[in-house]
C-alpha cells in the first residue's frame, strides 16, 4: 500500500488511499504566516508522521508506520507524498504531483499525477499466495467546494494511467470544521467510495489460479460500492514555523469488497500523528 501520511486517514483506504484522502487537515484562513508569505512563488514543508492502521484493506491486523513527508509548491503546481500535508494557503494539498486547473473562494478543480505502490503478499500472511499487485500512476481529478461557514464538499476520480490492472474509482465526500482557537482548527468529515470491476477484482477478487495456491473460493466482484468512512483531525500551529496534527478515522466495506474471501473485519480504524517544519 501507498503510505497515508498525514491524519486524518480512513483507516484500511485503498493503496493510495484516501483521499481526500478523506476530510484532510489543511490550512486555514487567517491561521498562518501574513499574506505576503502567502504570496510567495515558493513554498513547502518537511516532517514525520506516524501512522497505526490496518494491514490492507479488510484486515484483521493493524500496522504501524513512521513515514517522513514533503511538500513543495510553485503557483498552481504541487508536489507531496501525504495528502492534506500543511501549508500556509487556505485550501486542500492533493498527494502526487499536482496543478490547480481553476481555483477560487469556493471552486477548486485539480489534477494529479500519483505513484501507486500497488501491494505486496509479504505484507501480509493472509495475502501469501495471491501475488504482488504490481506499482503503477494513477491519474486522479479532484473537485472541490467550500461553502460559507463550515462545511465543504468534494468528489474525486482516479485511473490506473499505465494499466497494470488498477483500474478506477472515485470518492464523495462532505467536511466541516471549526476553529477550537487562534491556533487550532478541528475538522471531521464522511465519505463514500465506488470503483470499478477491475480495481475490485485486482484488490478483493481471487482467481483460479489465486484459489488453487490459496484455498479460497473464486471471487469475481462486480463494478460498485467499496466503503464509508468518517474521519477526525485537529491541526495546531505551535509557532509560525511548526505544526503537529492529528487525527484518526473509521470505515466499513460494504459491497463487493465486503464480500471478499479477503475481507475478514468490515470495520477498520485508523489513527496518525505528524510533526512539520513549513518555509
Amino acid at each position: 500500500m501507498e503510505p497515508e501520511a498525514v491524519p486524518p486517514a480512513a483507516p484500511g483506504a485503498e493503496p493510495e488511499s484516501r483521499p481526500a484522502e478523506q476530510a484532510p487537515a489543511e490550512a486555514q484562513p487567517g491561521s498562518d504566516a501574513p499574506a505576503s508569505a502567502a504570496r510567495r512563488a515558493w513554498e513547502g514543508a518537511i516532517g514525520l508522521t506516524v501512522s497505526h492502521r490496518p494491514e490492507f484493506s479488510g484486515a484483521s491486523q493493524q500496522v504501524s508506520k513512521i513515514t517522513p513527508a514533503i511538500f513543495l509548491r510553485y503557483g498552481r503546481f504541487t508536489i507531496t507524498n501525504a495528502s492534506g500535508f500543511v501549508t500556509r494557503r487556505a485550501d486542500d494539498v492533493v498527494r502526487g504531483l499536482g496543478i490547480d486547473l481553476a481555483k477560487s473562494e469556493r471552486l477548486r478543480i485539480n489534477l494529479a499525477l500519483r505513484f501507486d505502490a500497488g501491494r505486496s503478499e509479504s505484507t501480509s500472511t493472509a495475502l501469501a499466495g495471491l501475488g504482488n499487485i504490481k506499482p503503477t500512476v494513477r491519474t486522479r481529478l479532484n473537485v472541490g467546494w467550500r461553502f460559507d461557514g463550515p462545511w465543504r464538499l468534494g468528489a474525486s476520480w482516479s485511473v490506473d494511467a499505465l494499466g497494470r490492472g488498477g483500474g478506477n474509482f472515485g470518492d464523495v465526500s462532505a467536511g466541516w470544521e471549526h476553529r477550537l482557537s487562534p491556533a487550532t482548527v478541528f475538522s471531521a468529515g464522511l465519505s463514500l467510495a465506488a470503483a470499478g470491476d477491475r480495481y475490485m477484482q485486482t484488490y478483493y477478487g481471487i482467481n483460479q489460479a489465486q484459489a488453487a495456491r490459496t484455498g479460497h473460493p473464486v471471487y469475481t466482484p462486480s463494478a460498485g460500492l467499496r466503503d464509508m468512512a468518517a474521519t477526525v483531525g485537529m491541526r495546531t500551529d505551535l509557532n509560525s514555523d511548526w505544526v503537529l496534527l492529528a487525527g484518526g478515522g473509521a470505515s466499513r466495506l460494504i459491497g463487493p469488497a465486503a464480500q471478499s474471501p479477503l475481507t475478514t473485519h468490515r470495520n477498520g480504524w485508523g489513527i496518525n500523528v505528524g510533526l512539520a517544519w513549513r518555509f
